[in-house]
């Protein structure tokens, strides 16, 4: 699937020590070896594997073949708390020693992107975190530094110069970009994933669509038409990538399918009609 992605033009690649019950870098690894000057990678700082790692990684063996067939099961399994990532103390050694474990176990001699993963707003504050950052950068072990988390630690980051990339949820129903942009004085990049929704945009604009026959006629007459559900997964998918239209937008992929169609909507041509539709839509209301 990753030479698959990158035969379709996708160049980034975002992963993280305690992604993949700990091994997406080491995954990676021979993918990057061969591809390495053509791609950019982000790892982070700040999150560990979960607790209970050796029989979550059984389960992620077992799982992701069935998750991938039955409907609904890939939300329940990250329900369980047994599964979710543990957050590390944010200290000046944890943030130089992690970097060269990413390094060592993606087999590469830096990151495009180094970034504290889903921080406390405070420790953006702290001095000895942003020295360390810096001292990482200016050892050449990676070209930028970045925040990836809520929106409050990226409004955090806005304010303090060495952060230049932030990964955040661009929901619809917030819509933080414009926001963080107008607080930025310098050059940055944008990164965003939860396409769907984190607060379930997804399940209100199917629900609008299936109560409001109003909201049907709107996107009717703009020339959207098929099921509820399978309108409202593009709409979204494109609004993702028209809202962010000069950074990076992190989207699933659990087939051969879905990686073919989200090539497809992210090879289209601008379309600022999608972000008038939306707003229309209100998915900031219940």
């Amino acid at each position: 699937m990753l030479d698959a992605a990158f035969d379709h033009g996708v160049t980034w690649f975002d992963v993280a020590p305690s992604y993949g019950a700990g091994r997406a870098e080491a995954i990676l690894a021979p993918f990057l070896a061969a591809h390495r000057n053509r791609v950019l990678v982000c790892s982070k700082v700040g999150l560990a594997p979960p607790r209970h790692n050796r029989l979550i990684r059984h389960i992620y063996d077992f799982g992701r073949p069935v998750a991938g067939l039955l409907q609904g099961l890939r939300r329940r399994f990250r329900a369980v708390s047994g599964t979710r990532n543990v957050r590390i103390p944010l200290t000046p050694e944890l943030i130089e020693t992690s970097i060269v474990g990413s390094l060592a176990r993606l087999g590469t001699d830096h990151l495009d992107v180094y970034a504290l993963h889903d921080p406390d707003p405070a420790d953006l504050g702290r001095d000895e975190v942003i020295a360390a950052l810096e001292r990482v950068r200016a050892r050449g072990l990676a070209r930028h530094i970045g925040v990836a988390g809520s929106l409050e630690a990226a409004t955090r980051a806005a304010a303090v110069p060495v952060f230049t990339v932030f990964q955040l949820a661009d929901d619809p129903a917030i819509r933080p970009l414009p926001a963080l942009r107008h607080l930025l004085d310098r050059p940055a990049g944008f990164v965003t994933h939860s396409v769907l929704g984190v607060a379930g945009a997804r399940d209100r604009l199917v629900r609008r669509l299936t109560d409001d026959p109003r909201a049907w006629s709107t996107l009717a007459a703009a020339g959207w038409s098929g099921a509820p559900d399978d309108v409202a997964v593009r709409l979204l998918m494109r609004r993702a990538f028209e809202s962010n239209a000069d950074g990076v937008v992190l989207v699933s992929m659990f087939s051969p399918h879905h990686l073919a169609a989200n090539v497809e909507i992210a090879d289209r041509p601008p379309d600022s009609t999608v972000l008038r539709l939306l707003d229309e839509l209100r998915l900031d209301r219940p």
